[in-house]
C-alpha cells in the first residue's frame, strides 16, 4: 500500500510544468516608426508623445491577457489586454480598449523578431509601427523613446 505523501509527490513530479509563452513578461516601447517628408531618428521626450509598457501573460490554449500602461501626453492610462494566436502564422492579435485621445478599441498584429516584439499597426496616434523590448517588471520608466521617421 502506498502512503499518501508518496502518491502526492509522484503526482506533482508527473504533472507537466507550466509552460511560459514566448510573449510572457513586461515589454517597453523602444521605437516608434512614422512616415514623413525627410528621414530622421531622434529621441522624443515621453511627455510629448505616447509611451507604452505592456505586461503579457499566456494561458492554456494560447490565450493572452495582460495590462497596457500608457501615458498620452503625460496623462496615465491603464487598460486590459486580450489576445491570441493568428492561426499558425507565428503572429498574434492583441486587443485593448483605449481612452485617449478618444475612446476606441484597438487591435493589432504582433510578432517576435529575436528578442524584439513588433506591432504592425499603431497603438500610438500617427505611428506606422512600434518596437518593444523585454524588461523587468520593476524597471524605471525612461525619459525618452526613439522615433524613426522614414520617407514614404
Amino acid at each position: 500500500m502506498l502512503r499518501l505523501p508518496f502518491v502526492l509527490l509522484a503526482l506533482l513530479l508527473s504533472a507537466p510544468a507550466r509552460q511560459t509563452g514566448l510573449l510572457e513578461g513586461t515589454w517597453e516601447l523602444t521605437r516608434i516608426f512614422r512616415s514623413g517628408p525627410a528621414p530622421v531618428t531622434r529621441a522624443v521626450p515621453i511627455d510629448s508623445t505616447v509611451y507604452l509598457r505592456i505586461t503579457l501573460e499566456t494561458h492554456p490554449g494560447d490565450w493572452i491577457s495582460g495590462r497596457l500602461y500608457r501615458r498620452y501626453h503625460g496623462e496615465p492610462e491603464r487598460s486590459k489586454v486580450e489576445g491570441g494566436p493568428l492561426g499558425r502564422t507565428g503572429r498574434y492579435i492583441i486587443g485593448v480598449e483605449l481612452d485617449k485621445p478618444a475612446s476606441a478599441k484597438a487591435r493589432t498584429a504582433a510578432w517576435l523578431v529575436g528578442d524584439t516584439l513588433r506591432f504592425g499597426t499603431s497603438l500610438v496616434p500617427d505611428a506606422d509601427s512600434l518596437e518593444f523590448r523585454r524588461i523587468g517588471a520593476d524597471a524605471p520608466y525612461p525619459a525618452t523613446v526613439t522615433e524613426v521617421v522614414t520617407v514614404q
